[in-house]
């Protein structure tokens, strides 16, 4: 169809970003955690040493914390430079922020390695890393970050640096490995697994419920948007309507005075465009204070639905053109429905398909009752045309007011705004898709009731 008069497609915005791509703030927010992270690797170290009187290698230990803070500063000033880590791809946000977890992994194993290894009760920090991997990752990396952490563990269980203070620990680098050392393993790798799954879904559904709600967001504040301008045009109508009338009431006057025979044909001829454009104004201005919502309040009556669109059909300029294909059955049920607003909507479509289709070629209209699955009726309507059908950035602005395609003077781009406006209201949806050879499918389902 030619929707210059854009129809109503409920069309989510498509969005390019991953759900689950990593953001500036993000990093920001890794940064500072790191922050806290160093200070309290200096504190326990600190008070390990001075108040337990445990000795440890520092010179080593303090190479690893200053390798955590140069990286630390790294991410800290790439992350406030938000132009430069915008223009990263959201793949590489994920690989920036997974290859510092991974670094941070790879830190801890060697502060653990300095400090009696898997004997040391630090090791619990492993899970901190797989915790933070499933909050602000892909789930690709944090179960990479988990696979680390529980190799880590693995490696400490083996290799280290032995401490005093665990001597005889039986997860000790030099204790043999046995029924406990296994056990402890497994239950940390299956831990970490575990984590790592539920975490990172919830994540994904944090993600994906924020997503959803940003987009309901934006579609609530466009339809504040086209409701103020249909507010707009129906104030126009209605301050236009006066000097009009009184155009038209003058021009009656004259229309009585233009039968001398000597008066100019051509003065008359203009004279018949004026009370044409007049006419036309006049059908303009109806139709904008329909999109106020006056057709759309039309009471509810009990019709049937064959009657609907046979009236449909009959105030079309090409009725000819129009293929109903309708059982008997379905054209006799009756359901409450605003008669005069549903046969404007459904007209404003099928011209739309007419429009756009070839002078020769007939617009195919079906319709039937659906049954869901709680038995609710639903009547379902079907247009298909034989025209060039819609492109991508048709079916994105479809709907607006005021948007046409159609040359100027043949629409004024509001008649599918105010067929959206009157099937909404009555609790329905309207989907225009490509068909597959040419032209365009306008499916319209609005919910009915027994009359």
């Amino acid at each position: 169809m030619d929707f210059g008069r854009r129809s109503i497609s409920e069309v989510i915005p498509q969005h390019d970003s991953d759900p689950l791509a990593a953001e500036p703030s993000t990093a920001l927010w890794l940064a500072q955690l790191r922050w806290i992270a160093i200070a309290g690797q200096m504190i326990v170290i600190s008070f390990v040493t001075m108040f337990l009187g445990i000795e440890l290698p520092w010179t080593q230990l303090l190479t690893l914390v200053l390798l955590t803070v140069a990286s630390n500063i790294v991410l800290w000033m790439v992350a406030k430079r938000w132009s430069n880590w915008s223009r990263l791809s959201h793949l590489s946000h994920n690989r920036i922020l997974g290859g510092v977890l991974l670094f941070d992994v790879v830190i801890l194993s060697g502060l653990l390695y300095f400090s009696g290894g898997a004997a040391n009760p630090f090791i619990l920090f492993y899970v901190a890393n797989i915790a933070v991997a499933g909050v602000v990752l892909s789930r690709f990396w944090a179960v990479l970050i988990a696979a680390a952490s529980v190799g880590g563990c693995f490696l400490l269980l083996h290799y280290a640096v032995g401490l005093k203070v665990f001597a005889g620990s039986p997860y000790e680098h030099t204790a043999p490995w046995g029924e406990t050392k296994w056990a402890f393993w497994i239950s940390f790798a299956t831990c970490s697994w575990v984590l790592t799954y539920f975490v990172s879904q919830l994540a994904l559904e944090v993600r994906l419920r924020d997503r959803r709600l940003a987009i309901a967001e934006k579609e609530k504040e466009r339809a504040q948007r086209l409701e103020a301008l249909a507010t707009l045009a129906a104030g126009a109508g209605h301050e236009l309507a006066s000097p009009l009338s009184t155009i038209a009431v003058i021009a009656g006057e004259l229309s009585r005075r233009l039968d001398k025979p000597e008066i100019p044909d051509k003065v008359k001829r203009d004279f018949g465009l004026i009370r044409e454009e007049l006419s036309r104004c006049k059908d303009i201005l109806h139709r904008m204070k329909s999109g106020a919502g006056e057709a759309a309040a039309e009471r509810l009556h009990p019709v049937a639905l064959g009657e609907i669109l046979q009236e449909t059909i009959d105030a079309m300029r090409e009725p000819h053109r129009v293929e109903l294909r309708m059982e008997k059955a379905v054209g006799d049920f009756k359901a409450l429905l605003p008669k005069q607003a549903l046969s404007q909507a459904i007209r404003n479509l099928l011209q739309n398909g007419l429009d756009a289709s070839d002078p020769q070629q007939k617009v195919i209209l079906s319709s039937n009752i659906e049954l869901d699955r709680q038995q609710n009726r639903s009547w379902q309507l079907t247009i298909e045309d034989c025209g060039s059908g819609l492109s991508d950035e048709v079916l994105r602005r479809i709907g607006e007011p005021f948007f046409t395609t159609k040359e100027v003077g043949k629409g004024m781009g509001m008649g599918v705004f105010l067929t959206r406006n009157v099937i909404q209201g009555l609790g329905g949806t309207l989907r225009f898709d490509r068909r597959a050879s040419q032209g365009t499918v306008c499916t319209v389902s609005i919910p009915i009731e027994t009359a």
